[in-house]
């Protein structure tokens, strides 16, 4: 099992080149292939217009990316490819970033970064594309270095079925963890598979993991999550991602929009 088609999504940010650099060395590990799509709207778009043309600015910056990515690849002898989709709306790109997830083993985006406010690129992006493409999403912090991701890996766990995806999806990530911890989080009185039997499942995968359990109390499940990784030293994070269905499942979602909003390592989404 290994991540043999990664889908890299591209933009005019200046976070670019960490997350180019991060999927080019989980393909050489893999001996597996970097897909990369430079997709985004004009920078100039606006709220209030909702749709701006293709026009030369935005076409000059693709051409840019590719190129930047090209050199990228070709320095770290990874087998790759780039194409652009240039797009008028930010519906466009979460559908087209979307699409292209779906024919590839994961995805890695970025994390959109509330203090810029790039106008090109939605903010929701990342959350879209992990609850509608059916693969697993990797989200690159806009802050912060990460040479290594997944040596010290935190997974989150409530024994629910998005949790048990995640899980199965890191598992290539998690075979050369130094560190792996099952985080549940629980309610108390949910009779659902348990952090210890989740860590018996990984031992048939020949990864070792701890197991720490959380009763739930007045601290929303995002921060718990956060402050336990920055206690841990965590540099990956695992956990199922929650659409916008049904009332318990708009909860859920808002934990999963809080840590796509305020995370500060790699955090790897299913759903």
């Amino acid at each position: 099992m290994a991540f043999k088609h990664i889908l890299l999504h591209l933009d005019a940010t200046g976070q670019c080149a960490k997350r180019t650099k991060i999927a080019l060395d989980l393909a050489k590990e893999s001996g597996g292939h970097v897909s990369a799509l430079f997709c985004q709207t004009n920078p100039q778009m606006s709220a209030i217009v909702g749709r701006y043309p293709v026009d030369d600015t935005l076409r000059k910056l693709s051409t840019e990316a590719e190129a930047a990515f090209n050199a990228a690849a070709q320095e770290a002898g990874v087998d790759a490819s780039v194409s652009s989709t240039l797009c008028t709306s930010h519906a466009q790109v979460i559908q087209a970033v979307t699409w292209a997830t779906r024919t590839s083993d994961v995805a890695i985006l970025g994390q959109y970064d509330w203090s810029k406010n790039y106008a090109a690129l939605p903010s929701d992006l990342a959350e879209n594309v992990i609850i509608h493409s059916g693969r697993a999403v990797l989200v690159i912090p806009f802050a912060g270095e990460f040479n290594k991701i997944g040596t010290r890996t935190l997974v989150a766990w409530n024994g629910g079925r998005e949790s048990a995806r995640a899980l199965n999806d890191a598992i290539v990530l998690m075979k050369n963890s130094e560190s792996v911890e099952i985080f549940a989080i629980q309610k108390e009185g949910v009779k659902r598979p348990s952090e210890t039997e989740l860590v018996t499942h990984l031992e048939k995968h020949g990864i070792t993991a701890k197991a720490a359990h959380e009763r739930r109390d007045k601290v929303s499940i995002s921060d718990m999550l956060l402050s336990h990784a920055a206690d841990e030293g965590s540099n990956l994070i695992v956990m199922g991602a929650h659409g916008h269905y049904g009332v318990s499942h708009m909860l859920k979602g808002g934990n999963t929009r809080e840590i796509l909003k305020h995370m500060t390592v790699p955090v790897l989404m299913s759903h």
